[in-house]
């Protein structure tokens, strides 16, 4: 199948305005906090930006970038634009991009009631109206006041001189932030906004400042800078809005003198997990809706790979396309896209690490897929001078990136996995609902291993005696984990099973299921048996159930348990396990039985070392990586994985 061919349409220019794209991929803001705390440009997110144009998108967006540093930043370490101070370094961002000859735009923000509480320094966060953040999120915010007429109108100043220093930066456009919930949005939406004056009310009161901001980024960029904004095609969880309010402010906006619309899409409470862990083009609709209300370039947003969007193109429903998480995880899927490679890009999983860790964490953005977001520098893949014999051992996600990256540093690579298939844990893993992502992981990952050279030994158990034949030069020992069995009383008569085989389909389970332990593997279990119809409960000793995840797709996975009636109990004390079922002391000293049929153990696990011990005696050089130095995640078996790979 001739792929280019069929993705003509995704690498056709485009102009938005005056700004010319060598094709229709977009890059889209996402933060990242790899600027300073003060907000000034490094070397570090200047070489992220300048990585994915090398990598052949046709626009690159920078993330949010603060109009005011005082009270209107999203992340602790968000770029700023709002003093002439940050003009040197946006000049070197904007030249990291367009070296590569992406086109380079900045988007400009406030994030109004959801300013990071951290970067407050005892200010108050501003808003349209004193309406707290709602549901979950709201504890995670300071409560906001009432913007003035006169600070409305400074704010409306402000983002004019950020779209000035964005040209004298030589950016070639600016994206004003009218989505996500942030200030500009919480202006536009009803749910945020009780105003009675002349920024509040109907629709068109509440679009004024974005249109005011419109005319003044305008005039203050001038004619050669490209201008346009971000809108929510809908908000969910509330009563805010809605996909025709949306089409009515995309016209607005247009009048006003924007070049293009770039779709978005918000949520509150489970509303947002459910947006972010939405099934590929669900937004389209929506997209579609502001395609037909507008005459200006419309960029589709919403899980959309090439192929997708060669489909969204020749359909009519958006001119440009962003990749945004996609673009994270391979900086160069435009190529490889472009040359029909697509079974070389690596996929995004959709676990929510790089949202989890800026976001929430307050740290730099990581990756689950990609371990060298913002060290590209120093995280360079350079073939090895002194090709070595490496061998292996464990096809799981660490020890598949270990031999894929070894493999491309001309190292010459055995792999031995003891199961007939590759892929380790990814194999029970991607079970569960909402996980088939780590299917497309684990045939990237074996793909590439092959595509590299890699001398795969399959169905075949390592031993010391084996490995000592083949002489390698280095060993890399992914050898995983075994299941840990509870000191239950009862538990050697049970019957109980592993939720790996459970997982696997290895053993029958009958229709009231009790899981012991309610970290990750657990409440995934829970899931995956819930959708079958079984009635399950699950137990922890813990306070809460599945810590180990990502905020985000933790609520995401709390809600779905919730609703299909999944039982969580947590701080339990485990007595025995009779024919009945698990006794147990609940948190109030009740002790009860849960009746059962099948016990599923997921209480944890422990590394398998013994063969690491071994070859450290006969190996010249021995590495021990993944859930085998310790159980975590698929993050730091892969970052292992390729940090192995790429210094031996």
């Amino acid at each position: 199948m001739n792929n280019q061919h069929k993705l003509q349409r995704l690498f056709q220019p485009i102009k938005i305005g005056a700004m010319e794209c060598r094709n229709r991929i977009v890059m889209p803001p996402m933060a990242t906090n790899l600027a300073t705390r003060e907000g000034f440009v490094t070397d570090r997110i200047a070489d992220y930006y300048g990585k994915r144009a090398e990598g052949g998108a046709g626009l690159i967006i920078v993330e949010a970038t603060c109009v005011d540093m005082r009270i209107g930043k999203t992340v602790v370490c968000e770029v700023g634009i709002d003093d002439d101070k940050f003009i040197p370094g946006l000049k070197q961002l904007a030249g990291a991009i367009k070296s590569h000859g992406a086109a380079a735009a900045i988007q400009l923000h406030h994030a109004g009631r959801e300013t990071k509480p951290a970067t407050l320094g005892g200010l108050q966060p501003v808003a349209p109206s004193a309406i707290e953040v709602p549901g979950a999120a709201r504890g995670f915010y300071v409560p906001a006041r009432e913007l003035t007429l006169s600070e409305i109108g400074d704010i409306v100043a402000r983002f004019a001189q950020g779209a000035a220093r964005a040209r004298s930066a030589g950016f070639d456009g600016v994206e004003i932030h009218s989505a996500s919930g942030y200030l500009i949005n919480q202006f536009l939406s009803r749910a945020s906004n009780s105003r009675q004056d002349r920024y509040g009310g109907d629709l068109s009161n509440r679009a004024r400042l974005l249109l005011e901001i419109i005319e003044a980024c305008k005039a203050a960029a001038g004619k050669d800078c490209a201008v346009w904004c971000r809108l929510n095609c809908r908000e969910s969880g509330v009563d805010g809005i809605t996909p025709e309010d949306a089409e009515a402010v995309a016209r607005m906006a247009v009048s006003a003198g924007v070049d293009a619309i770039h779709c978005s899409h918000y949520g509150y409470g489970t509303a947002i997990s459910d947006l972010f862990l939405s099934e590929a083009g669900a937004l389209m609709n929506m997209v579609a809706g502001i395609k037909r209300a507008v005459d200006v370039p419309v960029i589709a947003v919403g899980w959309i790979d090439p192929v997708l969007g060669e489909q969204v193109l020749a359909q009519g429903q958006a001119d440009m396309i962003s990749m945004g998480r996609s673009l994270i995880v391979d900086p160069y899927l435009p190529r490889k896209a472009a040359s029909g490679r697509l079974e070389d890009i690596a996929p995004c999983i959709s676990c929510l690490n790089c949202i989890d860790t800026v976001v929430f964490q307050g740290k730099a953005m990581e990756c689950s897929v990609n371990p060298t977001i913002g060290r590209e520098r120093e995280y360079d893949l350079k073939r090895s001078e002194r090709p070595m014999k490496v061998v292996v051992i464990g096809g799981g996600p660490g020890g598949l990136e270990a031999a894929r990256v070894a493999a491309s540093r001309s190292h010459h690579v055995t792999l031995y996995e003891r199961q007939p298939d590759l892929g380790g844990q990814l194999l029970q893993a991607e079970k569960p609902p909402k996980k088939h992502t780590l299917q497309n992981l684990r045939e990237y990952l074996t793909t590439q291993v092959k595509k590299t050279g890699v001398n795969l030994r399959t169905a075949t158990e390592a031993t010391p005696v084996l490995i000592a034949a083949l002489s390698p030069d280095v060993a890399i020992v992914a050898t995983g984990v075994s299941p840990l069995a509870p000191d239950i009383p009862g538990i050697d008569k049970s019957g109980a099973v592993t939720a790996e085989d459970v997982l696997l389909g290895k053993v029958k389970v009958g229709d009231k299921v009790v899981i012991v332990g309610g970290a990750l593997v657990g409440c995934e279990t829970a899931d995956f048996l819930s959708e079958q119809g079984k009635k399950v409960t699950v137990t922890r000793r813990g306070t809460r159930m599945a810590t180990d995840m990502a905020s985000i797709v933790r609520a995401g996975l709390m809600a779905r348990l919730h609703k299909k009636g999944v039982t969580l109990l947590t701080n339990v004390k485990y007595e025995q396990i009779t024919e009945k079922g698990l006794t147990l002391t609940t948190i109030d000293g009740q002790r009860r039985t849960i009746e059962a049929d099948t016990i599923v153990l997921a209480a944890g696990s422990r590394p398998r070392q013994e063969l690491y011990q071994e070859l450290k005696r006969t190996v010249p050089e021995v590495h021990l990586i993944g859930d085998a130095v310790e159980p975590r995640n698929v993050r730091t078996a892969i970052a292992e994985g390729w940090r192995i790979g790429n210094t031996i």
